[in-house]
């Protein structure tokens, strides 16, 4: 999955339409002429803002759209009433509907999918292609006039309820071919959040991925390594740990070692088959259980739990684990907030791996929210375009409102960090130092 453009309407802070573009600007006609999606978009993204602008709010809104595709015919089902998050500080947006459209490119082909969503649940689903010169519905729904049309090469999907997509719906139904569409979908996004509040899910998230495979024990300690946090070394606690945990865990361990490494060391030898799927309880036990061995001045230096590591050792995890696995599958990477505990050499580092084409041989992407002004500067390693540099700020009423650096002046080796910090695109907070200074001597006249 490659996508174009993302459309939100009503969702949070966010009350006015806003679309994040990442096409290049010299794409001017339904698909390149090459078919070559890759030159024809950009690989990183960034939105820049003060604190409580709306930054999160557009990469949440992202997150509903594949959340709803995955849960909305299974898990959100059981919810007392529609899953949704509508623009609250006015009365019309409250009970008004929302829409959400994402533009992208699935096996070669442009895409549009779309969806609005009221209190009473899907109001209208879209999904159309462009299989040559113009674009085709595949899929066309609408509560209101209680019609479901899709294309003949579509099968029936069977009975949607309202509170359901149907592409949740194919989701359930591998024969469709709606099926395949939605899968790519989901398994294309994944969407980060460092903030301490997170913290226990993203490093299930990990966990996840040392059971599933698509991370190894040597690719955390190589990711360490890379960041010179002083770890040499991941393992698995085995004393008190449950047997199928063990395994999952072992049977990585002995797929990545070099041939030259007995496995023994960390355990006996581990059978090939598959210990399956973990739920969430062995997941967490999973990460419980986890130690970390540390450079020192001795040979007898005692592992550390993964509880006992540094914020700035699981915001770099939480971050690089699913970079990594985006680099190797391509996708959509969504962070929030890239800059919390990070230094900016490692943010830029990891910049650096999506921009880099040589690296990014599958054209991830990565949408990041952030703070940090040093991306911006002349300092930086990481040359961002102004197409690729989006700013929010919030109006009076509490409306985010999201604007990129290009739709302002470009001025020939401008600043551009020093021009943000300094208010000239919006995105810096207004601050009252004075009603701050009055409440350290709140009886001073």
């Amino acid at each position: 999955m490659i996508v174009l453009s993302f459309t939100v309407r009503n969702h949070k802070s966010i009350r006015d339409e806003v679309t994040l573009d990442l096409v290049h600007p010299s794409l001017r006609t339904l698909q390149p002429k090459d078919g070559d999606w890759s030159s024809a978009t950009y690989p990183l993204a960034g939105i820049f803002g003060a604190n409580a602008t709306g930054k999160s709010a557009v990469l949440d809104a992202m997150h509903y759209v594949f959340a709803a595709i995955r849960r909305s015919a299974t898990a959100w089902q059981d919810a007392p009433s529609m899953m949704r998050a509508p623009f609250l500080l006015d009365g019309d947006s409250r009970t008004s509907s929302s829409t959400y459209e994402l533009d992208f490119v699935d096996a070669g082909r442009r895409h549009l999918y779309g969806f609005e969503v009221d209190a009473e649940g899907i109001r209208r689903e879209w999904l159309r292609d462009v299989p040559s010169s113009r674009w085709r519905s595949l899929l066309e729904r609408d509560r209101v006039d209680g019609t479901l049309k899709l294309h003949p090469s579509m099968r029936t999907v069977g009975a949607v309820t309202n509170r359901e997509l149907v592409l949740s719906r194919a989701l359930l139904m591998p024969d469709s071919p709606l099926h395949a569409i939605a899968e790519r979908l989901v398994k294309g996004f994944d969407y980060v959040t460092v903030k301490d509040s997170h913290r226990e899910a993203r490093l299930k998230s990990i966990a996840d991925s040392l059971t599933d495979g698509t991370i190894t024990f040597s690719d955390l300690e190589l990711l360490l390594q890379v960041a010179d946090i002083g770890v040499t070394r991941v393992n698995i606690e085995e004393s008190n740990i449950p047997e199928e945990i063990r395994r999952a865990a072992l049977r990585f361990i002995r797929e990545v070692r070099s041939a030259n490494e007995d496995v023994g060391e960390v355990g006996e030898t581990v059978e090939a088959d598959s210990p399956g799927e973990l739920d969430d309880d062995q997941l967490e036990q999973v990460v419980r259980h986890l130690i970390f061995t540390h450079r020192g001045t001795t040979d007898d230096c005692p592992p550390f739990t993964i509880h006992q590591e540094s914020d700035g050792t699981i915001a770099w995890l939480a971050t690089a684990v699913p970079a990594l696995e985006a680099l190797r599958a391509g996708g959509l990477l969504a962070v929030d907030e890239i800059d919390a505990s990070l230094h900016p050499h490692l943010l830029e580092l990891l910049l650096e791996m999506f921009a880099d084409p040589g690296v990014n041989t599958h054209h991830a992407q990565l949408v990041f929210t952030s703070h940090e002004s040093y991306v911006l500067s002349p300092l930086s390693e990481v040359q961002l375009a102004p197409e690729q540099v989006w700013f929010t700020d919030k109006t009076y009423d509490g409306v985010t409102k999201l604007t990129c650096l290009a739709d302002f002046p470009q001025h020939p080796d401008a600043n551009v960090a020093k021009r943000y910090l300094t208010g000239r695109y919006g995105g810096t907070p207004r601050l009252s130092g004075s009603f701050f200074a009055a409440l350290v001597s709140p009886g001073a006249e």
